[in-house]
């Protein structure tokens, strides 16, 4: 198999251009549902090697990356520079649902398209699909699952590997080919803005064997895994997409914390691992990983053993941009030993990423082996994974197939319940009856990140309420209530017994959640229960009666939280919070005005 592989990818590299080497090196973006003249020629005339599926509605030039332009406004066009289309949408826009089965049908194309190219070589279809808010394809009824915090909630890496291996089978039956998951960051820090409970929890041990159960499930079930965010941002306070932050821990505490997982992930033949975008001094004092020869290639390589593709995170973060323009920083992650760059883009700064690689392979700043042997680890993954005859092969009727088979439905309704933990009920307020009168207020989901259909959508927590009993007011707010919004809730609670309200949080809505609410309702004297995805203090609050924690804002999860309240079924006595929350203070609220006219009231940070 080796011998054939590598005689194989020994002759397509030879056949390959300069300018097919360089669009293998780049993953580019493909959003919503749509395909434009700019998609595709991302495909055709920049050659990127691979399409990571994003969630919102639209691709266009006037998209902002977590709010900052991209573009270098001081690149100097090289001989031979050219522009791709763009597409002029509104940068905020709702999409459409879409099934599985149609989305693989369009997956398809985009191999037909690929393949159509001089080089033949297929895109590695990549996506985030870690569980909770962080899914980038949830319409159809597609199954969603807790993330890696409610993962190990549970605490049975057999459910863990079954949870992989069941995504595993839906997308590749879709047509995804890689996954941006498991995150291995070890959570040691509980005001972590950016992990949280995207992480398994803050023991190192068991972050690494549900990472290894996660990925054999990938892996076993045709998707490439990719650890992340290498070597690990569990203690960080801030968010790099907005900061560059230094990590000042020792050797020694990241080799017994936070490169645990990671080792236990190449130990378990990862095929991926992706770089964070923070300094680390006690590797290298000066620059980033994803920018850093020290840490990607001396530690990472040498020293840990790690022989598959490293992929950069998002490169248009500001912990990278707001130090080094775009092109340069592509240059330096692929001479630091990166081998694919993730470019978040639907503009002009595609060009100029493909242009700035090629001319620095020209001048000889990029060495023409360290362009080889990045195409060739790539290659490497695409014929391992058999991309290359399967690619044209999806088959839309076996994805149907597969994400309705009734034992992958009944398994996720089986997994969000054993994930659903009542942290607090000291006053005995569960289970809830008829004969209560309830409001229940929902926070409203970021429509990007629902699947605008009957399986997911805005409500579900109050449909599901209403299943239980009709002597209930529904209400909801914003993912953190505007002022004008919050007297309504006030008012509304005076008719009532007791108050049920959503208070999930999401890093991607930078307003904040509804914590404040909380406070209110209980301030005005009402008995509150919260359902949460959030075992830290921005999710329990200190002032709410009763607290449940799903792990998870995602369909199955919700639902089973409102069985829970009814007594429907109790909660699974193993299931256990993974991390120490001992005494933590709430951070100041926002206190938001009543709503203007916006393009983005929510605050809604693209990513």
């Amino acid at each position: 198999m080796s011998k054939e592989r590598d005689t194989f990818v020994s002759k397509k590299l030879a056949k390959m251009s300069l300018e097919e080497k360089v669009g293998q090196l780049l993953t580019f973006t493909w959003r919503g549902t749509m395909f434009t003249p700019s998609g595709i020629e991302q495909v055709t005339k920049l050659h990127c090697g691979g399409l990571c599926l994003e969630p919102y509605a639209v691709e266009t030039c006037k998209n902002l990356y977590w709010g900052n332009s991209q573009f270098d406004q001081n690149f100097k066009k090289p001989k031979g520079y050219f522009a791709i289309s763009n597409t002029y949408f509104a940068g905020s826009n709702f999409g459409i649902s879409i099934t599985p089965e149609e989305y693989a049908e369009r997956l398809k194309r985009w191999q037909e398209i690929a393949m159509d190219r001089p080089s033949g070589v297929p895109l590695h279809i990549t996506i985030d699909f870690e569980g909770d808010f962080k899914n980038d394809y949830m319409s159809g009824g597609i199954r969603q699952f807790p993330g890696p915090m409610g993962m190990a909630a549970i605490g049975d890496t057999k459910i863990t590997y079954k949870i992989g291996a069941t995504i595993g089978k839906m997308l590749s039956a879709m047509g995804v080919t890689q996954m941006y998951s498991p995150v291995c960051d070890v959570n040691t820090n509980p005001k972590n803005p950016e992990i949280g409970v995207r992480s398994f929890g803050d023991d190192p041990e068991v972050c690494a064997e549900h990472a290894v159960a996660l990925i054999k499930g990938f892996q076993d079930n045709g998707i490439a895994g990719t650890a992340k965010h290498f070597p690990g941002r569990g203690s960080s306070g801030t968010d790099a997409h907005d900061v560059l932050e230094v990590l000042d821990l020792s050797k020694k505490r990241m080799q017994e914390v936070d490169l645990v997982p990671f080792k236990a992930a190449i130990d378990a033949g990862v095929k991926a691992i992706m770089t964070g975008h923070s300094v680390y001094p006690a590797y290298d004092k000066k620059y980033p990983t994803t920018l850093s020869e020290n840490i990607l290639t001396g530690l990472l390589r040498e020293e840990l053993g790690f022989k598959g593709v490293i992929v950069s995170d998002a490169i248009g973060m500001a912990a990278i941009l707001k130090k080094w323009p775009l092109p340069k920083a592509c240059v330096m992650a692929l001479n630091a030993g990166v081998d694919t760059i993730l470019l978040k883009a639907d503009d002009e700064s595609r060009s100029q990423t493909f242009f700035g690689i090629k001319r620095a392979v020209e001048k000889g700043e990029l060495s023409r082996e360290r362009l080889d042997e990045a195409v060739t680890r790539l290659l490497k993954m695409k014929y391992d994974q058999g991309i290359f005859t399967s690619a044209p092969k999806i088959d839309p009727k076996k994805t149907y197939k597969v994400t309705t088979d009734k034992k992958v439905i009944d398994f996720s309704w089986d997994v969000a319940k054993k994930a659903q933990i009542i942290m607090r009920d000291n006053k005995k307020l569960l289970p809830l009856n008829k004969k209560q009168k309830i409001l229940v207020i929902e926070q409203r989901i970021p429509y990007e990140f629902c699947g605008k259909d009957p399986y997911m959508h805005t409500h579900m927590l109050c449909e599901r309420m209403v299943d239980h009993s009709e002597n209930v007011i529904l209400a909801d707010t914003e993912f953190s209530a505007f002022e004008d919004e919050i007297k309504e809730c006030l008012a509304l609670a005076k008719q009532v017994d007791i108050v049920v309200m959503t208070n999930y949080f999401a890093r991607i809505v930078k307003s904040g959640n509804n914590q404040l609410l909380v406070k209110k309702l209980k301030k005005a004297g009402h008995k509150v229960v919260v359902v949460t995805n959030n075992p830290y203090v921005e999710g329990t609050t200190a002032e709410a009666d009763v607290v449940v924690c799903n792990f998870s804002a995602t369909p199955d999860s919700i639902r089973s939280s409102a069985d829970l309240l009814f007594g429907k079924f109790k909660p699974r006595a193993a299931t256990k919070v993974p991390v120490k929350l001992g005494k933590q203070k709430s951070a100041p609220e926002k206190k938001l005005k009543a709503k203007k006219k916006s393009k983005n009231p929510l605050d809604l940070s693209y990513c």
